[in-house]
Order: structure tokens, then sequence, then C-alpha cells
């Protein structure tokens, strides 16, 4: 069985090269060039991590943005706790570090290719120079449609899940028969304070005065202004009280998000690994299209170990852009036969 890249046309890189000769070199030299290559590495990872701590406030906002959003249509007041405390600088560093790796990847791995280039031959180049490419382009574009489609959706459902634990209310038998038992004290009674209005807006005054007080619906904020400064408190309805109130540790957010973001990353590969069995004969389009249902299946389970929730929505969120992509990725692959049976 030959190698597709055999049955192309012969072009100047399957000559012998300057690029080819140096794969001569000495033992030594080739320990300089490693010792090149990982300098260079650790310098651009630097120099982007730097930038990434430097726009960290933006990476962030961008991360926790669909969390805000789906705290805010549920009703919930959109924060996070700090539960150590060097916490959030761990964090914030993390995720500099993470991105950092990420904006680096692309110019460390020119710098890998121009490395491990020399002991290849030019069919191995070639395949690592199509492919590659198209891998990383892949990886972000999973990460990228996890972050600004999947994660606001996803954030509504687990919050709403909080609403499925009710609040014991008084005419639960249970309460009632310990409200029961109990012997109530004397309350002694007072006259009922006098009643106080607070004006209702939709929008907050652009200029409010010393001491003045208003309720927004919209954000359910009762606001109070104070020397220069607006200060709120968020109202909850008493109708839609709840026994779990949802409040997230920064850590565990950020960590949830970014591996959510990998599993897509690496759910987006599918395409690279299906153009690379047909071209590489390892199978041809016909037979993997013949077992398309053990290809779903196959799928659907690896987006059920790829994803951290347990969830069926996030797995199908990821499976059904795999499943789109294996068949884009067996139409590429039909292609290259049709190429290859011309020649």
């Amino acid at each position: 069985m030959g190698n597709p890249i055999d049955d192309m046309p012969n072009t100047d890189e399957d000559k012998p090269t300057e690029e080819a000769e140096s794969s001569r070199m000495s033992f030594g030299d080739h320990l300089d060039q490693l010792r090149k290559c990982v300098i260079y590495s650790l310098l651009v990872l630097l120099a982007a991590v730097i930038i990434c701590f430097n726009l960290g406030d933006h990476i962030i906002a961008t991360l926790t943005t669909p969390y805000k959003i789906a705290m805010e249509d549920l009703g919930f007041d959109p924060r996070m706790v700090q539960l150590k405390p060097i916490e959030a600088f761990i964090e914030y560093f993390k995720i500099s570090l993470k991105f950092g790796l990420v904006a680096a990847a692309p110019f460390i791995l020119v710098f890998i290719w121009r490395f491990v280039a020399t002991g290849l031959y030019p069919q191995e180049r070639r395949i690592v120079r199509y492919f590659a490419p198209t891998s990383i382009f892949l990886f972000l574009l999973g990460s990228s449609f996890m972050i600004t489609i999947v994660l606001s959706g996803l954030m509504k459902f687990l919050i709403g899940i909080s609403m499925w634990f009710p609040l014991p209310g008084e005419d639960n038998w249970l309460h009632q028969w310990f409200q029961s038992s109990r012997t109530n004290p004397v309350v002694a009674t007072q006259p009922a304070p006098p009643p106080m209005e607070v004006p209702v807006v939709v929008v907050d005054p652009e200029e409010p005065i010393e001491g003045q007080i208003w309720f927004n619906p919209t954000t359910s904020r009762l606001n109070v202004h104070h020397e220069d400064e607006t200060f709120y408190f968020r109202m909850q309805k008493k109708s839609a009280q709840q026994f779990v109130q949802p409040f997230f540790s920064i850590s565990e957010y950020l960590g949830f998000v970014v591996n959510l973001a990998l599993a897509f990353g690496l759910g987006f590969q599918i395409p690279i690994v299906v153009v690379f069995l047909i071209a590489m004969r390892i199978i041809n389009a016909k037979i993997m299209s013949q077992a398309r249902k053990w290809v779903i299946l196959g799928v659907a389970i690896l987006a059920a170990i790829l994803t951290p929730t347990p969830d069926v929505g996030t797995m199908l969120l990821l499976a059904v852009p795999m499943i789109a992509l294996f068949e884009i990725g067996l139409l590429i692959g039909r292609v290259i036969e049709r190429k290859r049976a011309k020649e």
C-alpha cells in the first residue's frame, strides 16, 4: 500500500535541497539548534504571557459574561466568591498563562517545525504543512464556538437547576407539625410603621440628588444616592424564594470554562482525523460512509467523555458539530480520492 503523497507530481521539494543536506549536521549542531528552539520558544511564551497578563481583565470579562447574563436572566446577583486569600491572583495568573500559551503556540510550532523538518522526508513535510495550520484553526474555532454560543445557554441551564430544589413552605405538613409542637411565645403587639413610598423607575436617574431613593425593576435593585455614590441592594421576589442559592467560586468557574473550551477544541479535530485516514489510504471514504452509524455512536461516546458536565445537553452541543465536521471531512476525503483516481 503506497503513500498517497507519492502519487502527487514531483516538485522541487523532492530534490536534494540545502534543508535536506543540513540533516547531515553533527550531533553538536543538532543540540545547538535544539537550544535555540527552546530559548526562542520560551521568549515568545514569556512575551505572550506578559501581554495576556496586562489584558487579563478583558479576557476574564469575556469568559464571565455568559455567567453574568445567565444569572441576571434568572434573577440572581451575578457575583462570584473567593474561597482562598490568593485564589483570585492565582486564577488571574493561570488564565494569563493559558491564553499566553495559546497565543504563542503558532510561533512555537514554527520553531519546532524548523528543528524537526530537517529530519523529515519531503512528503512528510508536506503532510505536516497541510494539517498543522488547519488543526490549530479548528481548535480555536471549537473553543470560540463554546465560549460565544454554547456557554451562555449552558450556564443558564446549570444555574436553573437550583430552582428544582423547593423552599420548604409553611403549608408543608412537617413544618406545620413542628410549629404546632413548639410553645409560641407571647409577642407584644406594636403599631405598624407608617408606609414609605419609594419611586419605581425603569431607568436610573442620570444625576441623582443626595439621599434620593428609587427602585429599578429592570435590575431588581433598591438604590440610595449618598456623597456622589450610588449604593444598591439587589431585591428578590418573595414568591421566588429558593432553598439553593447559586454562588460560584472564581477558580471553579474558570477551570470549568477552560476545560470545556479544551474539550470543544479537541472535538473539532474530527475532520483532520477523517481526511488523514483517507489520505493515507488506511480506510476509504465508501467504507467510512457505510459505517456512519458507528461513527455517530463513537462521536457521542467521545463527546460524553470530553465534556466535564454529566448533562445530555452539553454532550449534544459538542456531538452535533462533531458529526457535521465528520461529514465535511468525509466530503474532502472523497475529493482527494477522485483527484487520486484521475492522476
